[in-house]
């Protein structure tokens, strides 16, 4: 069951994204939106374009006594990352997502919400659809396929980013002005493997119950990643006994901390419920605090066939080279406190016919980081005889603190909050960094409204949150730069 969020304040902001919940726009099916987007603004006689690749341009003019200001580009990504609960029956590509609200903030039902940046493009089309709203020329940017690999931005066209300034509306924390972001590459690491008929009990080790989260504004979190303590729980078996791994699966994105993964063994040795149950409450202890729902179990499975599994050797091979592969935060940032620098996330193993595959994502607010993690992950592949493929390489957003934009957000801001807002740059990746690729001209500045947990069943995002974050800018469009 789920509920309307049009009657929601500001309501022109809700009701978009009320469309938003209704129509399926995970990644790479945003088709849907897109066409519903385009065919509105037709209807009320707006300026748009769409590419091939399903990118959306709508330019309106300014309102009286504000048509010859500076054109301001707003801009934001229609997708959404697809991530359920356990038990959620949820198909992310033909169901509405449902809503409910709970204490001031707006939750989906046991699915991501889609805030993230649902509530951005939202924000963005109201303003392009209002009759009463004062404004610059506007120039609306909607992108696709943002969350994995950020394919919208990278084929926008040139043209496209006309607008001397752009504010980016993809931001999660309400009250901070963002100049600069990560920037991220894929590793990819393959582990070809011969199964052979074995014969043995077979097992199912299961790690679930885990927060999850944003691989980048997370990774501090100290958030269990449960492809790792999967592993973690392997090895120590392995160390009582001969295990042969049947099959490996933990995550489907590689942009989101596994919250649940598991491993079907062959296994014989001491009795596997008392080595589980010891590392299950060792772990357990390590991360009770934050990780209070975490289940680690053991599941004896049926014999349907004759058991295939991967040798004891390779088997162990696998579990090691895992077991040191660098994951976590790897530096903080020496030019802003408390901000991670480069980090790497193992986000996603799977097995598919004889070939074990291994997604890492990699960010970093500087690019030659980067490529040192690069180097160090192409040694580790030399060492077990593992295939590396990297990929997906996007830039970060590197700050202009002395910007003309940003100057005027802060007074806006300062005059709104009474106070001085803060000036960060986020260990996520924002298309800032490759818009700016593309229109060097451009200044940008980031912010947005409060949304927690996302890319997770829990995200949610702040109700008054999003009233505050309209105000602001809709007070930044009326007094936008007069050069």
């Amino acid at each position: 069951m789920t509920m309307s969020l049009s009657t929601l304040q500001p309501q022109a902001v809700w009701q978009w994204f009320d469309q938003f919940c209704a129509i399926p726009h995970p990644t790479f099916h945003e088709q849907k939106l897109g066409a519903v987007i385009v065919q509105k603004a037709q209807e009320k006689g707006l300026a748009v374009q769409q590419d091939e690749k399903g990118n959306i341009l709508i330019q309106k003019p300014g309102t009286k006594g504000l048509e010859d200001r500076p054109i301001i580009a707003m801009q934001a990504h229609i997708d959404m990352v697809p991530q359920k609960g356990t038990s959620s029956q949820h198909n992310f590509e033909t169901d509405p997502i449902q809503t409910s609200v709970k204490e001031g903030w707006v939750f989906a039902n046991d699915t991501t919400l889609g805030a993230d940046n649902g509530i951005g493009a939202s924000m963005a089309l109201a303003v392009a659809f209002s009759d009463d709203i004062p404004h610059p020329p506007i120039d609306i940017v909607l992108t696709v396929e943002e969350e994995t690999g950020m394919g919208g931005a990278k084929n926008i066209n040139p043209d496209w980013l006309r607008a001397p300034y752009l504010v980016n509306l993809d931001s999660e924390d309400e009250g901070i002005l963002f100049i600069g972001c990560a920037g991220g590459r894929d590793a990819t690491f393959s582990f070809p493997f011969v199964a052979e008929p074995v014969t043995g009990k077979a097992y199912r080790i299961q790690v679930a119950g885990l927060k999850g989260g944003h691989s980048g504004i997370d990774i501090d979190s100290g958030r269990g990643n449960a492809n790792l303590l999967l592993i973690r729980v392997l090895d120590k078996i392995a160390q009582h006994g001969k295990l042969r791994l049947i099959n490996l699966q933990g995550g489907s994105l590689r942009n989101v901390i596994t919250r649940e993964a598991f491993a079907d063994i062959v296994y014989t040795g001491d009795d596997i419920e008392h080595c589980l149950n010891t590392i299950s409450s060792i772990i357990k202890d390590e991360l009770s605090v934050v990780e209070p729902m975490l289940e680690i179990s053991a599941t004896e499975l049926t014999k349907d066939s004759p058991l295939v599994a991967i040798s004891e050797e390779q088997s162990q091979r696998i579990i090691r080279f895992i077991r040191v592969l660098p994951n976590g935060v790897i530096r903080m940032s020496d030019s802003f406190e408390g901000v991670v620098e480069t980090s790497i996330s193992l986000g996603v193993l799977t097995v598919k016919e004889d070939k074990l595959s291994i997604r890492c994502l990699m960010r970093s607010l500087l690019e030659t980081p980067k490529d040192d993690v690069s180097n160090r992950l192409q040694a580790l592949a030399k060492l077990v005889g593992a295939e590396l493929v990297l990929s997906g390489d996007y830039p970060g957003w590197k700050p202009e603190p002395q910007s003309l934009l940003l100057s005027k957000c802060k007074a806006l801001f300062n005059e709104f909050y009474g106070k001085e807002p803060a000036i960060e740059v986020m260990h996520a990746g924002l298309e800032c960094g490759i818009l700016k690729g593309r229109a060097p001209h451009m200044e940008m500045i980031s912010f947005g409204p409060n949304i927690r947990a996302a890319h997770s069943p829990k995200e949610c995002v702040e109700i008054s949150s999003v009233d505050e974050c309209w105000k602001i800018l809709l007070r930044f469009l009326e007094n936008s730069p007069e050069k």
